[in-house]
């Protein structure tokens, strides 16, 4: 059993993240699902549709749920899919590809240490590249 990743996101942005990140690793290593939302989407459908996938993904050692900007709507789905379930589940937000690819990186870790790394893969792929120009 294996922690599983869904994405809510605005538009395609999580799905295009999961491509990138299957085409970069060759193969996604933890089961992975998107949900996409626009702004003509209902959010209460979308929350029924999030429920129903972590239901159809989640093999027993939970969800990470990564959501791309926090107070948006797909971050309160995730908020109201994590209060809302008996499945374990984690949300985060401010998704970007280093986190995505330092979560794949650790397909065999419990939800809360794929949490840690899935934050410190965030942090650390943020670089301001004129650091160097500066001093």
């Amino acid at each position: 059993m294996a922690v599983s990743i869904l994405t809510i996101t605005h538009g395609n942005v999580g799905k295009e993240l999961l491509a990138t990140a299957n085409t970069m690793l060759g193969k996604l290593p933890l089961k992975c699902e998107t949900l996409s939302v626009s702004n003509t989407c209902n959010p209460d459908e979308l929350l029924l549709e999030a429920q129903r996938i972590c239901q159809k993904i989640d093999e027993g050692d939970g969800v990470l749920v990564l959501t791309d900007i926090f107070g948006s709507t797909p971050s309160n789905i995730c908020n109201k899919l994590r209060d809302g379930t008996d499945i374990d589940i984690y949300v985060i937000a401010g998704l970007n590809l280093p986190m995505l690819i330092r979560a794949m990186n650790y397909p065999k870790l419990k939800l809360n240490k794929l949490v840690d790394k899935a934050l410190s893969g965030a942090h650390d792929g943020i670089i301001d590249c004129q650091m160097n120009d500066h001093a």
